[in-house]
């Protein structure tokens, strides 16, 4: 089952074959993957890049192609999770990768496209969580403002919702075209990436470790695991630090402009949609209709949850649209909410957890990771790997 987005190879890549003896071997090519190979690049350091599958089959390549700023958390509720210093740290380093990506825009075409989003409450009780948040965005220089309903697009009003906020630099992007860049640049840089290749064990050893699987052997000085969802199914004492869960997804055919032309998340941010520059809608979410149903690693649809993103497209779109694409993603939620991240034993470091929300956090983990390895660099302590101990307790 692929997505709308894998309807674009993000490029050409060879199988793992033989032996292969690198500094840095990053398991796991997502965004996490991609970008950390992409933040390699100019280290000096032999580094190999390895997917069981394509870059990007995973829940990277499986979203609703959304670029927002924060963590997975509104802000308001980072602070009380996180501690408010904190909350603003983490928020100002999702923010550096909208500068990050509009960078690679100069040598890249991977619709970008920044609309600004806007956040829906689901209840009257979500007022004071929005408008908490609102004020510390302000206070940490970012013009985010409340939208009452009246103010609220005519589509989202007759929904019924209460308090909005708009949230402005964020925007929409195609997920596997922007990992089709962060790897151009990272091969020209010397890294050397794989698909096809699934690692199967990983055995440390005084000198580093060794990756093993079908027809390929690493040696590796350090390990990145990025497997996110995955990482519990071979690496064992991380296996129960994570839940993976599944998120329904759909793409339309093309349809002439609704009435907001920007992300918008909705229902406490587990429903969420936005219409591209084609005219396809996007819509994902109702994973809380059927939380207990939408746990474990296979890709499967929900019929009931397809259903209710069929009505919702309906009413978005003011009559019926045709799908072209229907998909199914696995996220890593974490039992503190919050990813793990860094060093986390002997030559193993690792990036997992993202809590559904890794199209901007995890380019901020691949370069605390990068800088963590190359000059020790901490990483950010609330999301710091260390802290689950190295025998994952």
């Amino acid at each position: 089952m692929d997505s709308f987005w894998h309807h674009k190879s993000p490029g050409d890549f060879e199988v793992l074959q033989g032996v292969l003896d690198v500094d840095v071997l990053v398991v796991g090519a997502g965004y996490t993957g991609c970008w950390l190979a992409y933040w390699l690049r100019d280290s000096g350091l032999r580094v190999a890049l390895i997917d069981s599958q394509q870059p990007g089959f995973g829940a990277s390549g499986r979203n609703g192609g959304l670029l927002l700023q924060g963590p997975a958390q509104l802000l308001s509720e980072a602070g009380r999770l996180l501690g408010r210093q904190n909350a603003l740290e983490i928020f100002q380093w999702t923010r550096r990768t909208f500068d990050w990506v509009q960078r690679l825009t100069e040598r890249y075409d991977f619709d970008y496209h920044v609309t600004g989003s806007l956040y829906v409450g689901g209840d009257k009780t979500e007022r004071a969580e929005i408008s908490e948040t609102v004020a510390l965005m302000n206070d940490a220089g970012v013009p985010a403002r409340l939208l009452e309903k009246p103010d609220q697009p005519p589509s989202i009003q007759r929904m019924g919702y209460d308090l909005a906020a708009w949230f402005p630099d964020d925007g929409m992007i195609h997920p596997l075209k922007l990992m089709g860049a962060l790897l151009a640049e990272a091969q020209a840089g010397g890294i050397h990436v794989y698909r096809g290749s699934p690692a199967s064990s990983l055995e440390e050893r005084a000198q580093g470790v060794r990756v093993s699987g079908p027809g390929f052997a690493v040696n590796a000085e350090r390990v990145v695991i990025a497997t996110n969802a995955y990482t519990g199914e071979w690496l064992a004492p991380l296996n129960h630090l994570i839940r993976p869960v599944r998120g329904q997804v759909l793409a339309t055919e093309p349809l002439p402009r609704i009435d907001h032309a920007y992300p918008v998340y909705a229902d406490h941010g587990f429903n969420y949609w936005h219409q591209r520059p084609d005219g396809r809608l996007i819509v994902g979410g109702f994973r809380h209709l059927a939380l207990e149903e939408e746990v474990g690693t296979e890709l499967v649809l929900n019929s009931r949850i397809q259903a209710r993103l069929d009505r919702l497209t309906a009413d978005l779109a003011g009559r019926h649209a045709a799908v072209t694409d229907r998909w199914a993603g696995i996220m890593a939620m974490t039992l503190d909410q919050r990813p793990l991240w860094g060093h986390w034993r002997g030559p193993i470091w690792t990036a997992i957890g993202y809590n559904g929300h890794g199209g901007t956090v995890a380019p901020a983990a691949a370069r605390m990771i990068r800088d963590n390895i190359i000059d020790g660099t901490p990483v950010f302590a609330p999301y710091d790997a260390a802290r689950i101990g190295e025998t994952g307790e």
